[in-house]
């Protein structure tokens, strides 16, 4: 298959030869040394268009297809592991082979959305795409809202992969689901029981990363981060200033699920959020793993206590409950996850993206509705318009 240029360069050099040997009488004078330099020019410019189209081919990169229900996940080959770019020493090669890397990777967020809005969905959907349009999006919904005509239609705009909370809730955990009543602990038994059935269909990701929906939101792509340390588990840590120990609510979660000598043990650990946990597919999963072993294993009233998977979050992390597995502590000043809540500034550039105490520009934000900055920068951004209003010029 020719390119354009090849073609070109083809007539060009046929438009050179026959101006040079016909002269006016429109006979042909012919030269073996020259009608073979221009044979060998015609066959390099065929070589070199060749390669070119060849180069262009293997940039593409193909979009998850666009699908409601995840069983169509299972399905698509395409998501299995692409090999890695190597990079050259050359920086301008490396940064190029670097973003082909990237771009060329399985890369998965996954969230739980179970009777939330529609706005906070739209939300969370779009910040995903615009930042990362070849990753493949997950939600976790109750069976209503997959029938839900808005939901519908989100997966036609964002390509969103909608799973059922109550089809993806384990089957040999069902005599546990009445002693466990919130969704922020159910979602770690759903979401490793989705990966498994996706691992069993041999269907894996590169990277994954887990987060809230309702108060996260993406500026440019987390996964890019990810080749500057070594393979492992992200846990991404809140203000410095503050502590397990000093913040009563992560102190009564520690309580409640361990008892007071673990709270000892951990008052001066940096909180470690739950919200946003990222890693490359074997690390997150043995991650869950142990996660859903502690969620199982710990009293009824830390099951049933909301918000206790993050005292789950932290025990695991500081103690390093994961065999074989780094774990990277990524600050909220310096990293490029920013939880927002404790922090007590708010650093942003003139397009509003909110930017780290080096003023690098976080991948995520956590916890923005802490900010009312944010949340009214975020009702002009991202607002659903009433129905009522659809339809009207004025």
């Amino acid at each position: 298959m020719f390119s354009v240029v090849s073609l070109l360069q083809i007539f060009v050099v046929l438009i050179l030869f026959l101006a040079k040997n016909m002269p006016l009488t429109g006979k042909m004078d012919f030269n073996r040394a020259e009608i073979l330099a221009y044979i060998v020019a015609i066959a390099f410019g065929i070589i070199i268009g060749s390669l070119r189209t060849r180069e262009f081919q293997c940039n593409k990169v193909l979009i998850p297809g666009k699908s409601l229900r995840g069983e169509n996940l299972l399905n698509d080959t395409n998501l299995r592991n692409a090999n890695d770019s190597k990079q050259s020493n050359n920086s301008s090669t490396k940064k190029y082979t670097h973003s082909l890397s990237i771009s060329l990777q399985h890369n998965l967020v996954i969230t739980a959305a179970v009777n939330s809005d529609l706005e906070a969905i739209y939300r969370l959907a779009r910040s995903v795409r615009a930042s990362c349009p070849f990753c493949t999006l997950v939600i976790i919904v109750s069976h209503s809202q997959m029938q839900d005509k808005n939901l519908k239609e989100l997966t036609d705009l964002y390509s969103i992969v909608y799973i059922s909370y109550d089809e993806y809730f384990p089957v040999h955990l069902k005599a546990y689901q009445s002693d466990i009543k919130n969704v922020h602990s159910t979602r770690w038994l759903i979401i490793h029981n989705y990966l498994l059935t996706l691992q069993t269909k041999r269907v894996m990701f590169d990277n994954v990363f887990v987060c809230d929906s309702h108060d996260s939101l993406f500026q440019t792509n987390v996964f890019a981060y990810m080749t500057d340390y070594t393979p492992g588990l992200y846990a991404f840590i809140e203000d410095v200033s503050m502590t397990i120990g000093k913040c009563s609510v992560n102190r009564n979660w520690i309580k409640i699920c361990y008892g007071d000598a673990e709270v000892e043990h951990l008052f001066n650990k940096s909180i470690s959020c739950s919200g946003t946990v990222l890693g490359t597919w074997s690390a997150m999963m043995s991650y869950l793993a142990v996660l859903e072993s502690q969620i199982l294993s710990t009293p009824v009233a830390c099951k049933n206590d909301v918000g206790t998977d993050q005292g789950i979050h932290n025990y695991i992390i500081h103690n390093r409950k994961i065999p074989k597995v780094t774990i990277h502590h990524i600050s909220h000043e310096y990293g490029f996850v920013g939880t927002l809540g404790y922090a007590p500034w708010l650093k942003r550039n003139q397009f509003g993206l909110v930017l780290n105490a080096n003023r690098s520009v976080y991948a995520v934000i956590h916890q923005w509705n802490r900010s009312h900055k944010m949340i009214k920068q975020l009702e002009l951004e991202y607002g659903v318009i009433p129905e009522e209003e659809l339809d009207r010029k004025n």
